[in-house]
């Protein structure tokens, strides 16, 4: 079962046609990114020491998210690599106790240290968490 991050749609993202701005959809995945993170991996991780770096991101708007709808982001990781992972979303909202698909994206994400400004492999306590998470 994916990772389910909820998100509170803010007055800031609606743009002149009254939906979300295309441009808050990054920051909506960030969000459930983090929420992932800290479920899966914890939260007393060391950034600076092993951080991640949005390499790519692809988006595809199917249908307006408007203010007052309620967002859900499920979010997995379909890919691990040596030093690059994928994580795919799905950006849900509810409607009549039914799951909508507004949206859907996958990002890949490089491991790197910022203190030696370098790409790195994944940690291997990363690899067994996610792992044993997404039951792969």
């Amino acid at each position: 079962m994916p990772h389910t991050a909820k998100i509170e749609t803010r007055f800031s993202d609606i743009d002149k046609f009254g939906h979300v701005n295309n441009a808050v959809y990054l920051t909506y995945m960030e969000q459930s990114r983090i929420s992932y993170f800290n479920e899966v991996i914890g939260k007393n991780n060391e950034w600076e020491k092993t951080g991640i770096i949005l390499a790519k991101a692809e988006i595809d708007f199917l249908k307006p998210i408007l203010f007052e709808d309620k967002i859900e982001i499920e979010i997995a990781v379909s890919r691990l690599g040596n030093k690059s992972f994928d994580m795919t979303y799905k950006i849900l909202k509810t409607q009549n106790e039914l799951p909508i698909l507004m949206a859907s994206g996958k990002t890949i994400l490089v491991c790197y240290n910022y203190s030696s400004n370098a790409t790195i492999s994944i940690p291997a306590d990363w690899v067994e968490k996610v792992k044993f998470f997404e039951n792969i």
